[in-house]
């Protein structure tokens, strides 16, 4: 699976008149296709043929980041891709993916060759005569609101004639140049099609530079991001190998380039920016270049770039190196390394900073300081600590680096990539940077172990971040199956790999027709960048979902793009179901990213309401949930689902239904009514009938009201003076009738009331009939004492 230096000849990949999209793209394995059965590369009408090939040449054919024109809103998939058309000549494209569908970002470009007379609208190309190839693309500017474009192509003219690297921004600002892409960069002699000047980032524009990578980035806190490049270029000294370069942007806003290398002039920049080669003057012929070799003896390829540390204000470019050596060190094995870029303002030193490798166990300047190579490279087991080699005798190749921290408490540090040589196959490694200053030091992670499945070839991988959590994707081929895999990694303090999905349908690796040696960049709508406090707080609230492009089919080659997304979530059931609430469940797998979690209910199932959202994931298991439905109104039937959704997309479970507890009955409380009181000597019966749904309870009082004169009770007018009243209690009883009968309450005098009785004769007492408190019947009633005869004797 080695990666060629630089591409020699050109090879055409045959293409078929017509395309026929596989079936299970974008569809496989819980993957949400974007969109569900459409491909990237598709828009006739601004040149991209989907009848045509995308190109299949490493290291790769696309690139796609996470991003906005608008600061705060959601971040969506921008593409940036190399297509194959029918001038004959590959063209550079970009489209964004929003509101369910690619959007071709480009009508026309401002400062090219071909800016005046091109004939293929949403071409980014320089020259539309000359193929565009090994896009990288990121977002800069006030707020991560510019999207940033670099890749290369062969350029003509008088100090040309080789390959060229390019950069240039995307026109948002409303004015004449809307929608267009804009070259940015001092021009560097005439040249191209047009005979323009040429804003070529080459260190020497006769030399051939390729595999530009683009990140946004600022070393001041606070900063705009500018966008910094990384490249591989020929060298012009013996051996004439391929060196890693830097540049940083000056702009926007520039008017003139005085005193900037390479090429600065008194002459306004294209675009407003200048591009101010980075790092100490360390090899070359004649003036020294800032090259970040190791080894400048060796060959530099494919490096990558991002901004890491406190506020991300620190560059780190990794990359590896092969070939012999002729500087005493390493022989012909990959050996991938990783330098960031310190402040320095010292002779010799470009841009203000010097480059400084860390690695497994050693550290050092890339500088002049040792060798004339700086202290990574004046010996051999120097050189292998400064590297990241699982193996430093073993070949490592493919390195690709993101920015992250899976501790929000912690600084973002350097995340990089790569495969590596284990004796029979290729696997894909993982390391991340520990520690700080001179303790800093690489540690690979999943305890050291290849995180790619054993006894197959694995290569070709890329990393990012959403949030706090690292994504990878990586091409496997076994069998002569070629398929991509993607995962993460979950526990932050021992980081270990997890497959989220393996056997995504891939081009056949190789470097003929009809196949492919190319990467699946993946980024996400939250990567950790100043903006979103390092994936903290995801802009316009999204969730970070992760994304990445993949190329598929082979006649013609393909581009795809897939989004994670949860399985179906499952509608459980419900608990604690009253009048007027309830409890739902219900379980959803992730799938190894965020997912949004709410319940719709309603009593139909056109629903109507939703319970506030809750964050399951990253991860692989089946998550419980459950949520109070308040409201409800009774006695009815509420029917209730499960939702999960990603920043793509929405799945539901089945419909699931309960029913509200009815109110209870209405109890209507007895209610005593009282018939006529009879008297039957000292007692009276009392006809009581009960009407309601529950007992009666009543009680019943017979009183009189007398008269006291002193203590003595008499029975005499109350208007005689010094004469008080006195009630007097002459019976009292309670009972309970049950609800709906009748029945005899019988009420007797007592003692006070018999004494009364035998006393007087006669009584008039009042009877009163009380329920609740409260008197529901008052009568008088008469008592008479039975007539006593006497004794008639004879005489």
């Amino acid at each position: 699976m080695g990666i060629q230096r630089r591409r020699l000849g050109r090879s055409r990949i045959a293409l078929a008149a017509t395309a026929a999209v596989l079936a299970s793209a974008g569809s496989a394995f819980a993957l949400q296709g974007l969109p569900p059965g459409g491909q990237v590369n598709s828009d006739p009408a601004a040149g991209i043929d989907p009848a045509h090939s995308v190109a299949g040449e490493d290291p790769a054919n696309a690139d796609v980041v996470g991003g906005a024109l608008t600061a705060g809103k959601v971040a969506v998939p921008w593409a940036i891709f190399r297509q194959t058309t029918a001038s004959g000549h590959d063209q550079i494209f970009s489209r964004s993916f929003a509101g369910g569908a690619w959007t071709t970002r480009g009508n026309g470009t401002v400062n090219g060759a071909s800016s005046a007379a091109g004939t293929i609208s949403g071409s980014l190309n320089f020259d539309q005569g000359q193929d565009g190839e090994a896009p990288s693309i990121d977002f800069a500017g006030a707020g991560r609101t510019v999207p940033w474009a670099t890749w290369y192509e062969h350029t003509t003219g008088g100090s040309f004639g080789a390959n060229n690297i390019f950069a240039s921004r995307f026109d948002n600002s409303g004015d004449a140049n809307q929608g267009k892409w804009i070259f940015a960069g001092q021009g560097r002699g005439t040249g191209g099609a047009a005979n323009v000047a040429v804003p070529s980032l080459n260190i020497h524009t006769n030399r051939d530079a390729e595999n530009p990578s683009v990140a946004g980035g600022t070393t001041a806190a606070g900063g705009n991001p500018g966008p910094w490049i990384t490249w591989q270029e020929i060298s012009t000294a013996a051996p004439n190998t391929d060196q890693i370069f830097v540049e940083k942007p000056l702009g926007p806003g520039r008017t003139d380039c005085t005193g900037v290398t390479p090429g600065g002039s008194a002459t306004p920049p294209l675009g407003g920016f200048c591009w101010q080669q980075t790092g100490a003057q360390r090899f070359g012929s004649g003036t020294l270049d800032p090259t970040l070799n190791v080894d400048p003896t060796r060959e530099g390829i494919e490096p990558d770039i991002a901004f890491t540390g406190a506020q991300d204000t620190v560059p780190w470019v990794v990359w590896y190196e092969t070939g012999a050596s002729t500087g005493g060190l390493q022989g012909s094995n990959g050996m991938v390394f990783a330098a960031k870029a310190v402040a320095d303002t010292g002779a010799g030193v470009d841009g203000g900073f010097h480059w400084e490798a860390h690695g497994n166990s050693g550290f050092g300047a890339l500088d002049t300081s040792a060798g004339g190579l700086g202290p990574c490279s004046d010996t051999i087991p120097h050189e292998a600590g400064c590297s990241l080699n699982i193996s430093p005798t073993a070949d490592a190749e493919d390195p690709r680096v993101a920015a992250g921290t899976m501790n929000p408490a912690n600084p973002t540090v350097p995340w990089v990539v790569w495969d590596e040589d284990t004796g029979s196959h290729h696997q894909v490694f993982v390391s991340r940077l520990v520690g700080t200053g001179t303790a800093a030091r690489f540690v690979p992670v999943n305890g050291g172990q290849p995180v790619s499945p054993a006894g197959v070839d694995s290569g070709r991988a890329d990393i990012t971040f959403s949030g706090n959590t690292p994504y990878v994707t990586f091409r496997t081929v076994d069998g002569g199956t070629t398929t991509t895999t993607v995962g993460h990694f979950v526990n932050a303090a021992n980081p270990t790999w997890v497959t989220d999905k393996s056997g995504i349908p891939t081009t056949p690796f190789g470097s003929g027709a009809g196949q492919a040696d190319v990467r699946a960049p993946i980024s996400s709508g939250c990567t950790a960048n100043p903006f979103n406090a390092d994936g903290a707080t995801c802009q316009g609230g999204a969730l970070g979902t992760p994304f990445f492009l993949f190329t598929t089919g082979t006649s013609p080659l393909s581009l795809f793009a897939d989004a994670y997304q949860s399985d179906a979530p499952v509608t459980g059931g419900a608990s604690g179901v009253g009048q007027n609430a309830a409890t739902v469940s219900g379980t959803v797998n992730a799938e190894g990213a965020k997912a949004s979690v709410s319940f719709q209910f309603g009593t139909t199932t056109a629903y109507g309401s939703t319970t506030a959202e809750q964050t399951t994931g990253p991860d692989n298991v089946a998550d419980a949930f459950t949520a109070a439905l308040t409201g409800l109104p009774t006695g009815t039937r509420i029917h209730y689902r499960i939702v999960a959704t990603s920043d793509f997309g929405t799945q539901v479970g089945a419909d699931q239904t309960l029913t509200t507890h009815s109110p209870p009955p209405r109890v209507v409380p007895g209610k005593a009514s009282v018939g006529h009181a009879r008297v039957s000597g000292t007692t009276v019966s009392v006809p009581i009938t009960c009407k309601g749904d529950t007992s009666c309870k009543v009680s019943l009082k017979l009183t009189v009201t007398e008269t006291l004169r002193g203590h003595r009770l008499i029975a005499v007018s109350a208007r005689k003076a010094k004469l008080t009243h006195k009630t007097v209690v002459l019976g009292t009883v309670s009972a309970t009738i049950k609800a709906g009968r009748k029945a005899t309450v019988h009420v007797g005098l007592n003692g006070t009331g018999r004494h009364l009785l035998a006393a007087r004769h006669k009584i008039t007492a009042k009877l009163a009939v009380v329920q609740r408190r409260r008197t529901i019947s008052t009568q008088k009633v008469k008592f008479t004492a039975p007539k006593h005869h006497g004794r008639h004797g004879g005489h």
